[in-house]
């Protein structure tokens, strides 16, 4: 949205200026003025093409060659919206994040694996001060204190609820980002929310007056460390939250999606055999990735952002040191038992990669006669809903 706003900015003052002109009656200087105009924004987004490309390959001569092609793909999605006449291609979808999506999923499909196994560590900068830009307006917004938090050598942070209540409800929320990119702070927005809503229900639902504190953890992810150092690390900071919130069990929420939610999960597995009364109240799993040997499914999922190219190398790289058949084969959340976890809601939408792993997924649970297990199919995109609708906060 924000840059096709900029495009409207652009053009209202190409406009004025070109009004202005013609009432001084100096037309002739109106053309060079607008290829100067065009050129600029040119020059602007090549700028912004070649930062994002120094991303995407490993030769630095190759960089402004990397930025023409994206310059064109975006040319090309600019182009496709006008003739179907600023249409987005569903109802639903806005403008920018039919963009988002397709330019994501253009840059994974022809760089993902440069991203993963070359660059992996430095994308995550730059997606962490961004995260940053967009912490304190945030909390601003929906009334929250961000609070930094270093626990088990890593930099986690809290998102405070202000007014200290008898009654408290943590959320720790682990984020995605194929077990080798992105950062917590991405999930500043997304967190927020959960405390918004979470606090709204309580009130109106339950007339509970429950403070709620989200914490957006922080794990080690691959080429350095690979499985399990992230999976224990999201244990970790769970014991973390039990032993210094003066916090029970039953009033902490799991949090998360795709790869950060499937660890919370597989930690839920873990809790049931080795200590089930450490077991959290109830998870909130958003497209988690439950099955790792489901690969290729680029042809049936063309409007998802993320493409065999990113995916099929992040979760190889990540199992990397797990050879035996057996052992890899049980990593799958959905090649474990699903009875005896704590309840558990799962929202997948039609469009997504893991859609088709969620429909195995609920239907081994449906086999296992499982009833704290409820699954929600969004028609489209989940993050055509970030804040994951509201049925994911109802009961």
């Amino acid at each position: 949205m924000a840059l096709h706003g900029a495009f409207v900015e652009i053009g209202f003052h190409v406009l004025v200026v070109g009004n202005l002109l013609m009432y001084f009656d100096a037309l002739y200087l109106a053309i060079p003025l607008l290829l100067l105009a065009l050129f600029t924004v040119f020059i602007a987004l090549f700028v912004g093409f070649c930062y994002t490309g120094s991303f995407l390959t490993t030769s630095s001569v190759s960089i402004p060659f990397v930025a023409i092609k994206l310059q064109l793909k975006l040319v090309k999605l600019l182009s496709a919206y006008a003739f179907r006449g600023f249409k987005p291609t569903f109802p639903e979808w806005t403008f920018a994040l039919e963009l988002t999506i397709a330019m994501t999923r253009y840059i994974f499909n022809e760089y993902g694996q440069v991203i993963v196994n070359e660059n992996a560590q430095r994308m995550r900068g730059p997606i962490k001060a961004y995260g940053e830009k967009m912490l304190r307006p945030s909390c601003r917004e929906y009334g929250t204190v961000p609070e930094p938090l270093i626990a088990n050598n890593l930099e986690h942070m809290w998102l405070r609820d202000p007014k200290k209540k008898q009654q408290h409800v943590v959320v720790i929320h682990f984020h995605g980002g194929g077990y080798c990119v992105s950062d917590p702070l991405l999930n500043v927005e997304l967190g927020n929310q959960i405390h918004a809503k979470l606090m709204q229900i309580f009130k109106m639902q339950y007339s509970l007056d429950v403070s709620v504190d989200v914490l957006l953890a922080r794990y080690c992810m691959a080429p350095e460390y690979l499985y399990p150092t992230a999976l224990t690390d999201c244990f970790d900071v769970y014991k973390y939250v039990l032993e210094h919130e003066n916090i029970t069990p039953d009033h902490v929420v799991f949090s998360g999606d795709s790869a950060g939610i499937e660890m919370a999960i597989t930690n839920c597995m873990r809790l049931r055999e080795e200590s089930p009364e450490l077991q959290p109240a109830v998870a909130l799993c958003y497209s988690p990735v439950v099955d790792f040997t489901n690969v290729g499914a680029d042809e049936d999922t063309p409007y998802c952002l993320l493409t065999d190219s990113f995916v099929d190398n992040c979760i190889p790289m990540y199992l990397r040191n797990v050879t035996d058949v057996d052992e890899r084969r049980m990593v799958s959340p959905i090649n474990n038992s699903l009875r005896d976890v704590p309840p558990v809601f799962l929202q997948w939408g039609t469009l997504e990669r893991f859609y088709e792993q969620g429909l195995r997924f609920k239907a081994k649970a449906d086999a296992e006669g499982v009833n704290n297990m409820e699954f929600d199919f969004l028609h489209g995109s989940r993050c055509s809903d970030v804040s994951g609708g509201d049925k994911s906060f109802d009961g």
